[in-house]
């Protein structure tokens, strides 16, 4: 399938290994959810489709990971 969308789309190479910009606003909200995280509370993180809700989760699993803290994703 992957070799399907790459052909119809004309990609020579897969996305696997591309980088990622944060904006400010978005290193401030990461600040914040860790903060939130720490302090035990409850999260909810909400958005619209494309929005990086996941991406975010993803890099506060590893995060908080590489820090010894812990976090539980339930989709």
């Amino acid at each position: 399938m992957l070799s399907d969308v790459m052909t119809y789309f004309g990609l020579k190479r897969t996305l696997d290994h591309v980088g990622y910009f944060e904006t400010e606003d978005q290193t401030n909200l990461f600040k914040e959810l860790k903060l939130q995280v720490r302090q035990g509370r409850l999260i909810a993180v909400t958005g619209v489709v494309g929005c990086g809700k996941s991406t975010t989760l993803q890099r506060l699993q590893l995060e908080l990971a590489e820090e010894k803290d812990i976090i539980a994703v339930f989709t």
